[in-house]
């Protein structure tokens, strides 16, 4: 069983993530993948890599609420990460209006740089 998408690294989950990482091998996940959320999460990201190798798999990528008026920053330290390694994946990303709507055209071209 493979956990598609947690955000295992949040800081909110620093003081059980041992526990919690152990409780989800116990229950037959093999693979964590871990969809980054914007620049200040990728330190955090990658250390759960290291700390659990061949278990933590990053994504990168520019959480669409992350998407603000410093998000063209913000896609080139993205673009900065995926032209100096591989992940497995792009994400997290898309255009995520439920919590606002302020910057939907801003994502809209977020999405489409990073799609």
């Amino acid at each position: 069983m493979i956990d598609t998408h947690t955000h295992l690294y949040d800081r909110q989950f620093d003081a059980d993530r041992a526990a919690m990482i152990q409780r989800a091998k116990d229950a037959g996940v093999t693979k964590v993948f871990l969809p980054n959320i914007d620049s200040e999460t990728i330190l955090p990201m990658l250390q759960m890599e290291k700390d659990y190798p061949q278990y933590c798999y990053p994504m990168m990528g520019l959480h669409p609420t992350s998407v603000k008026g410093n998000y063209e920053e913000e896609l080139a330290i993205v673009k900065k990460y995926l032209d100096e390694r591989e992940f497995v994946a792009v994400g997290e990303i898309g255009i995520d209006l439920y919590w606002d709507k302020t910057f939907k055209e801003q994502q809209i071209e977020a999405f489409l740089v990073q799609a």
